[in-house]
């Protein structure tokens, strides 16, 4: 049985899950976006409206983090991190 293959030049990220205000997801992940580490920010359905890929590498999730909690309409934010 082949092992499955690892990208081991991917940069390693943690996730922002966003909660919003209703009808604010839009407002948030654009807010979002434009943070510096941020890689990407998706709107959503379910428990959270809004996911967020941070780049790890740069060392400033905190800093992206307290940046996060500024956007306009969020209501909740929950930090995963790689293990």
């Amino acid at each position: 049985m082949e092992s499955p293959s690892v990208d081991l030049t991917r940069t390693p990220s943690a996730h922002l899950l966003l909660q919003t205000y209703p009808g604010r997801a839009d407002e948030v992940a654009s807010y979002v976006a434009t943070l510096p580490s941020v890689l990407e920010a998706t709107v959503t359905s379910g428990p959270y409206d809004v996911i967020a890929r941070v780049d790890l590498s740069a060392d400033d999730l905190g800093r992206v983090l307290v940046a996060a909690r500024r956007a306009p309409g969020l209501s909740g934010v929950r930090v995963c991190r790689p293990a």
